[in-house]
This record gives structure tokens, sequence and C-alpha cells, in this order.
């Protein structure tokens, strides 16, 4: 440094300092961001853990609930040795009752009977009854060996009819003294859960898992043929994970080499654990992105830096005509400039202002105060006294607006400025700087009303959801009540009261499958991952005679009588059976649902212009305004929100069937006026109804059946 002016030394010193604080801040904030990314990363992982647990949870629970319902029905039919319970659960009817379970669980496979030797006596799929041994399977041995009260969830197996992987839960079958008859089965496609875990990654980074408590992996999504039914190493922190209740760990990546941050939670009430696996690298995607920003932004500070101070290290020289230069930047600039005397009158303004464009020019402003100013702008005038009482403080000030209105509209424009001082310290004026800001202003109005839309919207929705939580808990509560009474009472023969309790415990947890299910299957049908499970020949006085001996009882208890108009030798109709029933029973549990005591309901159905299908469900109801049909067309849409708990409503009947018409190429319609009732018409059109015309359309290898 020899040489070197004092001063320059002083500014090089400087300068290395600067550099090396700005690099070390650098590489603290990187560490931080990576830290706090993991740490995200982790939180995000264990959210969605707890996610698909509650998931999964109500998934066995739905099954376990038809296992459980079963096995009272087995109880009830009074047998009492293997053979009478051979003889009693190999019958059609069992069957039909079988079937009848398994339609309300689209998450299970079948609903099965196995005898106390391992063989098959009844199963939802087919009738009759294929020849399957199970003696061999896990869940079989457990039984046959223990009479432990409970659920059994079984290893990975192969279908031995479909050979597709399923998962099997199942519950031990008792005679009344304790003796071994058999079990109930519920088979659920290892599919159904990989594809839920599928469509709910975030990235493809990212593995789902369902482990049973012992480490055995269930289902896997990405799905590794080989792992499924593998056990996991005793050495893995996976176990004390779960003794300690779940919870979050860094794994190195033991399946595909890939590190993983694992979130582990239990399943409620089942021996289950979700396992949700983030891979590090795209955990960290973008962190990598900010670091390279960040450094590529400290490098670029450190140059322009470098340059700063290489400037400055230059011998300073006055600016010539620096009246003349500064008028040269105003003029470049998209602010402009101005100036006040200490009178706070404008001594200068740039030539070319924004503000011209609110019908003001530079040679108007001149001499003028700022007081005098404020009385030809708009604003508020409280604004404008806190801004006069800044002006007299000698103050700097930032941001001030200004509205000015003039016959062809309204503009703003903000303000800043700094007092300026002579060597003495005595107020000279302000200098300060303005900008035309109406285009902002106006985004400022826009981005509030959206802010406005989007409370409303979320208003509504939170207004959804408590009524769904409402139609959720109300029956779950009373199966957990009655449950337990039940539970609690179970000494010896059952008496009238228990009896009760367990009708009850049915009525509770049927509204809420109902319910459950209605959400699901639209939210399917929103998210395009619907379709139909077959296509029949429907015969469509039997389709209308099935739906009608479901409600006549709950409809005869609300006082209200059913008739049918059906047009002779109509043509079956080709569609989904379970889906189209699902259709008409939710028409007819809403007729009878918003007709009052002595009202009627009817339903007609006919061949239609053209060659299609209509059916007609007809009411003497409530009734609906034009309005309120339109909100009760709409998902999760309900017109009162005091009609959820008078009528058991959760808005979602008429929604769904209007997507399952459409799924099958109809249309819904309603027709109502208030007081007077309301008639749904739901039309199907000819190329789903089976004729000469379109008999090749019928699908191929399916068998006409009646409902």
């Amino acid at each position: 440094m020899a040489g070197r002016h004092p001063r320059s030394n002083r500014l090089y010193l400087a300068g290395l300092f600067f550099i090396a604080i700005t690099v070390a801040a650098a590489g603290i904030a990187i560490s931080e961001l990576r830290q706090n990314r993991l740490a995200d990363a982790m939180q995000d992982s264990r959210n969605l853990a707890v996610v698909l647990a509650a998931q999964t949870a109500r998934s066995f629970q739905a099954i376990d609930l038809v296992l459980r319902e079963t096995q009272r029905m087995v109880k009830d039919s009074g047998v009492a040795t293997p053979e009478q319970f051979r003889r009693a659960m190999a019958t059609e009817a069992v069957h039909q009752f079988l079937v009848d379970r398994r339609q309300s669980l689209p998450q299970a496979d079948a609903i099965s009977l196995v005898d106390d030797t391992g063989r098959l006596i009844n199963f939802s799929r087919t009738w009759p009854v294929p020849l399957i041994g199970t003696e061999d399977r896990d869940f079989f041995i457990r039984w046959r060996d223990h009479n432990d009260f409970g659920a059994f969830i079984g290893a990975p197996v192969i279908n031995k009819l479909t050979g597709a992987q399923v998962l099997t839960v199942s519950r031990r079958v008792d005679g009344p003294h304790g003796e071994f008859l058999g079990l109930v089965l519920g088979v659920v496609d290892i599919s159904y859960f990989e594809e839920f875990y599928r469509e709910i990654r975030t990235n493809d980074g990212e593995a789902v898992s369902l482990f049973r408590r012992d480490g055995v992996l269930l289902a896997r999504h990405p799905h590794i043929e080989e792992m499924l039914g593998a056990k996991l190493s005793p050495e893995s922190p996976w176990y004390e994970t779960m003794a300690a209740g779940g919870g979050t760990y860094r794994s190195p990546g033991y399946v595909d080499g890939l590190p993983r941050i694992i979130s582990v939670q239990p399943v409620q009430e089942y021996p289950l654990a979700i396992t949700v696996g983030v891979s590090e690298s795209e955990a960290l995607a973008p962190w990598r992105r900010q670091s390279i920003i960040i450094t590529i932004g400290t490098l670029g500070g450190i140059i322009a830096f470098a340059i700063l101070f290489r400037a400055l290290g230059i011998q300073f020289r006055r600016l010539e005509n620096s009246e003349a230069r500064f008028h040269g930047f105003a003029l470049t600039s998209s602010d402009w400039f101005w100036e006040t005397d200490e009178r706070h009158r404008i001594s200068y303004m740039s030539d070319d202002v924004g503000i011209t464009g609110f019908g003001v020019r530079p040679s108007q402003l001149l001499g003028r105060t700022r007081m005098e100013i404020a009385a030809d702008a708009g604003g508020e005038m409280d604004k404008w006294r806190e801004h006069f009482a800044v002006l007299e403080r000698h103050a700097p000030f930032r941001d001030f607006r200004y509205i000015w209105k003039n016959p062809g509209g309204q503009g703003t424009a903000s303000i800043s400025g700094d007092p300026f001082f002579d060597a003495k310290g005595r107020f000279l004026g302000y200098r300060g700087t303005g900008r035309d800001i109406t285009p902002q202003v106006l985004a400022e109005h826009s981005l509030l009303e959206a802010k406005e839309a989007a409370e409303a919207a979320n208003l509504a929705k939170s207004q959804f959801l408590a009524n769904m939580s409402h139609e959720l808990r109300t029956p779950l509560n009373a199966v957990i009540g009655f449950a337990e009474a039940l539970d609690q009472g179970l000494a010896g023969q059952l008496q009238p009261k228990q009896a009760e309790y367990i009708q009850l415990i049915h009525q509770s947890g049927k509204h809420l499958l109902v319910v459950i299910n209605d959400i699901l299957d639209l939210a399917k049908v929103d998210a395009g991952n619907f379709s139909l499970y077959e296509e029949d020949g429907i015969e469509p006085q039997r389709l209308v005679e099935s739906c009608l001996a479901l409600v006549r009882g709950q409809a005869a208890a609300g006082g209200v009588s059913f008739s049918t108009e059906i047009a002779n030798d109509l043509p079956p109709l080709i569609g989904d059976p379970t889906r189209l029933k699902q259709v008409l029973l939710n028409l007819l549990s809403n007729a009878a649902k918003f007709t009052e005591r002595g009202g009627s309901v009817t339903i007609a159905a006919r061949q239609i212009k053209g060659g299609g299908l209509a059916f007609a469900v007809r009411d003497t109801g409530l009734g609906m305004t034009p309005d309120e049909i339109e909100i009760a067309l709409k998902p999760f849409g309900q017109v009162e929100a005091g009609d959820t708990r008078r009528y058991q409503g959760t808005g979602l009947g008429l929604p769904l069937a209007r997507r399952l018409v459409e799924l099958h190429g109809g249309t819904l319609r309603i027709e109502s006026e208030k007081g007077r009732g309301t008639t749904v018409i739901v039309t199907f059109p000819a190329s789903r109804v089976m004729s000469d015309a379109n008999a090749s359309a019928r699908p191929v290898g399916a068998e006409r059946r009646s409902l």
C-alpha cells in the first residue's frame, strides 16, 4: 500500500471488510434456508401422514362395520355348531345379504364367509360359491388358534379368484359356547389404497406406504412388487418412532437409494400405520434455486461495490452545469422532481411530469404553495391536515397521496420529500419526487374486491363444513354411545333395552355411511376419477319396485304415501344398476323427506320422443323458488342452513344424482313452485335404451340383469 493516499487505504480496507461481511451473511442465509426448508418438508410430510391415517381409519372402519353386522346376523340365526353354520350360511339369501353390504363399500372387493376348515362357503362376488380354500392364509390360522375379539388385518396375498394383490380384514365367528364356527372376511384390492396415495402425492419424490404395526408392508405408492408383504428390518428407526406414537426421522434410503424424510402416523383403532417419505432432493429443490439466486446476488453486489469503491477512489471533481445534468436526469426518470422554498412555494418542477396526465401543467404549479394546491386537489381533509403538520415540523415525508380531479377523470400521485437546510441549520425548503400511481391504485381496488369475494366464498365453505360436521358427528356419537352401553350391559342374554340400542347403532351407522359415501362419490366425480361399475340391461319396472321397497317404510313412518305411473312394455335401460338405483333412491328419499305428513310422492316412467326413457318423481312437499333450485343443484349447496337439521340433509343428494345421470349421458332438471311441490325429471337418451337399433351398443360380455 506504499504511496497510496491514506483516504484510499481506509476506503480499500472498508471495501474488504464489506466483502467479507457480505460473503459471511450470504453463507449464513443459505444455511438457515436449508434448515428451514428441511423443517418445512418434515412438517408437510407429518401433516400428510396425519390426513392419510385418518382416511385409512375411515376406510377400515366402514369395512369393519359390515363385518360386525355379519357377525350379528350369524348370531341371530341361532347356529351352534360348525355343521349348522355351513348349512345356514351357504344359501343364496345370505349371498344377497353379502352383496347388499358390499355395494356400500367402494373400497371392498368382496365380503366372504369361511367355515372352520378354511373353505369358502359364501361370497359376495359370485353365486354359486367357487371352491376356494383359505386354510393356508394367515388370517385363518390366526382365528383358528385364537379367540380374542377385534379385527385382524392379514398380510398381502394373491386373490385366488382374480389374481390381484389384496388385503384382508377378518373377524372370528363363534358359537354360543365359544366354539370356532368360522370367520367373516373383507377383501380389499391393494390398488384401492395405492391409487388414493398416487392422487394425493404432491411430487414425484414422495412415497406413501401402509404398514401393519409389526412392520409388514401392506401397500405402497410408488408400487414395488417385491416389497409387499415384506417386513422392515428390526434395526429400522421406524419401530422406535411407532412406539413413541408417531413422529418424523431422516432415512438414508434403504429401499430405492433416495435419502428421505420419513413421517410415521399410527392409524387409530387398528394395528396400522401410515408412512410418508419425502425425497430430500425434491424437498431441497427450492432451496437450491434460492441459493443460486443469493450467490449470484452476492457476487453481483460485490462486483458492484468494487466498482463503486474504485469510482470513489478516483479524485472527486465538481460537476459542471449541475442544474443542466439534474434536468437531464429528470427527463429520463419515470418520477418527476420538485422543490419548494421556505414558505412551501413550488420553485422548481420537472418539465416531463406524470402529473400532466391529470390536466395540470408544470407552469400552473410554479409559485403556488402546498396549501393552495390542496384546495384544488381531492382527498380526505384529515390527511391533508396531518400532512401540513409534518411540513410545519420540517420533517421528511414519504408517499403522500394527491388525488387530482378534472373533467376527464381522476388520478392519484405519490409524493415524497425531504427538508434541506443551510450550513447554519436554517430551513430552506423541501426537495422531493413524485410519481403517477393511478394504475397501482386501480389495482389495489381490484385486489380489495377480489379479497372480499374470496372472504365471502370462504364463509360459505365454512358454513357448509359446519353443517357437514354436525351431520357426521351426530350419528357417530350415537354409534359410540350405544356401543359402550351395550358393551357394559352384555352380561347375559340381551335385554329389550339392549336390543333397542343395537337397532339405534345400526340406524346411526347406516346414516353415517350414506353421508360419507355421498361425499366421496361427489368428490371422485368432480376430480374425474369416477367410473361406472358395470353396464347391464335394467328393467325400469323392477328398478322402480326395488327402490320403493327401500323407502316405503321411511315414508310410511312420516305419513307420506307412494304411487307409481309406469308405462307398459318399457324397454330395458342400459346402465350401472347400482348407480341408477342410487339416483332414484336419492330422489325418492328427498321427495319423502320434504313432504309433510298426509302428502304423497309419485314416481313415473315412460318412453319419450326419439326413443329415450324418462323418470319423474313428483311430490306435494315444500317446493322451491328458481333461486333455490339453482342452489340445490350446486355441489355442497343447501337452500337454508336450518334445513340440514330439520330434514337431516347434507346438500349432496341432488348434485350427486345429477352427476350420476350425466355419467350415463342423461339430464336431470327440476320443476318446482314454492309451497306447491317439486318434480324432478331424469331423461336418458335413446343410446341408453336397449332396442334392435342399438343392440350393438350393449357392453361385450354384459348379461341382462333385473334389480
